[in-house]
């Protein structure tokens, strides 16, 4: 399993977290210098996709464009599987083994959330041990934003770029973890317990950070900006409403482990 960290050059206390975070775990990783609002527009430009009429932050579109970019790179180089990382990340129990093999793996699972975001999410029934009495995979039934970690097969990176050129710029985590997965183009799965959480989710909205970033503050500061289309907007209040419904009978919540 190839592991990548997506970090800014200048993130000498989140690059130092991270070191210290995969060598205590014994897990080989790679950093991935994230883009900056301004080379996310050129990259976007690369690509034929038209940025000026998002509504997203400069923060949130280097944020989106970065992941972009690693699948592009899987793609370009057929990297069978990555694990994908942001770099506020800390890691649980069996990271050495979940992230240095891909064994565990079956063929189908071409995307696995490795996080939490503490939110109650809806799982499949069908639960399949990848550490028995320990860690198990299951099919995401629910909206479950964040982008913090993940696992891709290169056909995954393949439908991730595929939807991502055909729709409106989004933030990286919704696309991925709610527009996508509403869509219902291939099955999105989760682990539970979580291998991984966010530092803002492990120690909450209200605490002091130890690695406080400029996305998050992109996104604290961003206020009424709903240029969604109608269709859109119907569409995903449709499915919002379907996932309450079926949260208050069957949600669960993902620990961190």
């Amino acid at each position: 399993m190839k592991n990548i960290v997506i970090s800014l050059k200048t993130a000498t206390d989140r690059r130092h977290h991270i070191e210290q975070e995969f060598q205590k775990n014994h897990v080989e990783f790679g950093f991935f210098d994230a883009l900056t609002p301004d080379a996310a527009k050129s990259y976007a430009k690369k690509l034929s996709i038209n940025f000026e009429e998002s509504d997203l932050t400069g923060g949130e579109l280097a944020c989106l464009m970065s992941h972009v970019s690693i699948w592009k790179k899987m793609i370009d180089e057929g990297i069978p599987y990555l694990a994908v990382f942001e770099d506020d990340v800390y890691l649980g129990e069996d990271a050495e083994y979940l992230l240095n093999t891909i064994d565990w793996i079956k063929p189908e699972w071409n995307i696995i959330k490795t996080e939490t975001v503490n939110d109650k999410i809806i799982l499949s029934s069908d639960k399949h041990a990848v550490i028995a009495g320990k860690r198990y995979i299951a099919q995401l039934k629910s909206i479950h934003l964040g982008s913090g970690s993940y696992i891709l097969s290169l056909r995954g990176a393949k439908l991730y770029f595929d939807y991502f050129t055909k729709n409106k710029l989004i933030p990286i985590d919704e696309l991925m973890f709610d527009a996508f997965l509403c869509e219902h183009l291939e099955p999105v799965y989760q682990m539970t317990p979580a291998l991984c959480i966010q530092e803002i989710i492990l120690r909450g909205a209200n605490s002091e950070l130890l690695l406080p970033g400029s996305l998050m503050t992109d996104r604290s500061n961003k206020v009424n900006k709903t240029k969604k289309s109608f269709t859109y907007k119907l569409k995903r209040e449709a499915n919002r409403l379907a996932s309450h419904v079926r949260k208050a009978i069957s949600a669960e919540d993902i620990p961190f482990k």
